[in-house]
């Protein structure tokens, strides 16, 4: 899916990710979070936040949050269930040159499960450079992506290639398991657990403990890199 009129297609059903109150969207949201749990952000903005769950969860650790989305459909069901947040249509490709989102002073920055739908390495490469333009100069970004590299009708990244695409704008300070693949015993377990809680717990023990390259998604933390000033490269 590519196209707003695809996009608008799919989410003619709600929640159409089957994600909400899951457990991997509740591993992948304690995955961030936990990692995020000492820091606080003025501004945060998500990008390609469709109904809204995660954005909502940036709350935690920001004071104000906006999210946008292609979908116009996905963005009126965020709004009326969080309406504390703002929410907006966009192109992911459009939303990155706009002279007010360029303007606003985001100190995070996140793309989640996005860019991946961006069919070409070309339109990748060009979101992931319009998303460096953004924020503060000390903003921080973070990225998950399915890593398994290829795959029957859809083309994700790997690790080592989407560490490299982002290394062209970005400086990556830290990867981890955003989900894991979890074996099948491990999963039959968390079944027998009765207490959600406690089966986010276990999974999420075993998510922590596996490596990025290893997993299907993968988190990055990442900054902008800085371009030396001229007089500094004279000297």
């Amino acid at each position: 899916m590519r196209t707003r009129d695809e996009w608008e297609n799919w989410y003619r059903q709600p929640n159409p990710w089957h994600y909400d109150g899951t457990l991997e969207d509740e591993i992948r949201t304690s995955a961030l979070l936990g990692r995020l749990r000492h820091a606080h952000f003025d501004h945060a903005l998500d990008v390609g936040c469709g109904e809204g769950r995660l954005t909502n969860a940036l709350t935690a650790v920001a004071s104000d949050v906006t999210g946008f989305d292609i979908s116009a459909t996905a963005i009126e069901r965020a709004q009326a269930r969080y309406p504390q947040i703002r929410f907006e249509q966009g192109d992911l490709l459009d939303v990155v040159r706009r002279p007010d989102v360029l303007a606003t002073p985001f100190d995070l920055v996140v793309a989640s499960e996005v860019l991946y739908y961006l069919p070409s390495d070309e339109e990748r490469k060009e979101a992931i450079a319009g998303l460096s333009q953004l924020g503060t100069p000390s903003c921080l970004f973070y990225f998950s992506v399915i890593v398994t590299g290829a795959s029957a009708g859809r083309r994700y990244f790997t690790h080592d290639g989407f560490v490299s695409m982002l290394s062209e704008h970005f400086t990556v300070i830290d990867s981890f398991p955003s989900v894991a693949s979890f074996p099948r015993a491990l999963t039959l377990l968390g079944k027998l657990l009765r207490s959600d809680e406690k089966r986010i717990q276990l999974m999420g023990r075993w998510n922590a403990a596996s490596r990025p390259e290893h997993c299907r998604h993968a988190g990055y933390f990442a900054l902008k890199r800085q371009v030396a000033p001229i007089s500094a490269t004279l000297n």
